[in-house]
């Protein structure tokens, strides 16, 4: 069985979601070029199932039971598997692998919604729109569905294939700003230039964290750049702290290992990756309120 897709097209940006798949992009292209990663165990190059999806992995246990096909999606932060306090996926059954609904639709716009989900209290809309010449608007909007007051942080987080060796910058971060959340397998050393801090992929498994910057990109080897902006809230709470130590940006990057890693749940990266992640602040929410941020994508070549 074939998934639903949904396409946006404008000024050779085509943007693919999949509302089955946890309402996510899936797919990015400039012209005919990808920039996202997409998990070729479970999807071919048109986005078609390779097994039926009941032979997907079934996301009942830990990370190596998670089917991850890639792309962009947003989560809430911070995420762990010891407090009440944390989300415990992926996997899941509403954020990253529920079935959005489809709210509103144009050529260059879409919006998607989550279902309810009952550990959190929340649910979470997305708005996307193409604005033209390589720029993306993001709206990421957090319901609180529960009956108590919650703190989640939106959490974008973008998986991009980095088997060309492109670099990621953090733009406008020193490495004062660095946080180690942790490095399971090889090195990723951090080198500090005048925009910003930059890493090379495919040297390791680690995740790092930014508490300073204002975008975090990728650039490939072809000089195309993608890149996402710190998010933006209007009537922020500047009292209310960022995740993870205060971090306003965070990265993942893996390349293949020969075995699970226990301390991540016998996860076994088994591809080139690196997640760029936005997220924005642990602000009070009340029962039946809401509350958005903006997260502003660029996508082109090097001059943009």
């Amino acid at each position: 069985m074939d998934l639903p897709l949904h396409t946006l097209r404008r000024d050779g940006l085509t943007a693919v979601f999949a509302p089955s798949l946890g309402g996510r992009l899936l797919s990015l292209r400039v012209d005919d070029e990808e920039v996202l990663w997409q998990n070729p165990e479970l999807l071919d190059a048109r986005f078609r199932p390779v097994l039926p999806l009941e032979e997907w992995p079934d996301g009942t246990g830990g990370m190596s039971t998670w089917a991850n096909t890639g792309g962009s999606k947003t989560w809430p932060a911070p995420q762990g598997w010891t407090t009440p306090d944390e989300w415990h996926g992926p996997p899941d059954g509403a954020f990253d692998s529920g079935r959005w609904e489809v709210l509103d639709e144009t050529a260059t716009m879409i919006s998607l919604r989550s279902p309810d989900d009952g550990a959190t209290g929340l649910r979470i809309v997305r708005e996307f729109i193409l604005e033209g010449a390589g720029r993306i608007t993001e709206r990421i909007t957090f319901e609180n569905r529960g009956a108590t007051t919650s703190r989640w942080a939106p959490w974008e987080v973008c998986q991009v294939r980095t088997d060309d060796g492109g670099t990621v910058l953090v733009e406008g971060a020193a490495l004062t700003d660095e946080v180690d959340l942790g490095t399971w397998e090889g090195s990723a050393p951090s080198v500090e230039q005048p925009r910003g801090v930059a890493l090379p992929v495919g040297e390791g498994v680690t995740k790092r964290g930014y508490r300073a910057g204002t975008a975090i990109t990728y650039r490939r080897a072809s000089g195309t750049v993608l890149r996402l902006h710190a998010a933006e809230e209007d009537g922020e709470d500047r009292s209310a702290v960022f995740p993870d130590g205060g971090c306003r940006f965070e990265l993942w990057a893996q390349r293949p290992v020969s075995a699970a890693i226990a301390d991540l749940e016998d996860l076994r990266p088994d591809a080139h990756l690196v997640e760029l992640e936005v997220l924005g602040r642990r602000t009070p929410l009340d029962p039946g309120d809401d509350r958005t941020v903006t997260v502003r994508w660029d996508v082109g070549h090097a001059a943009s």
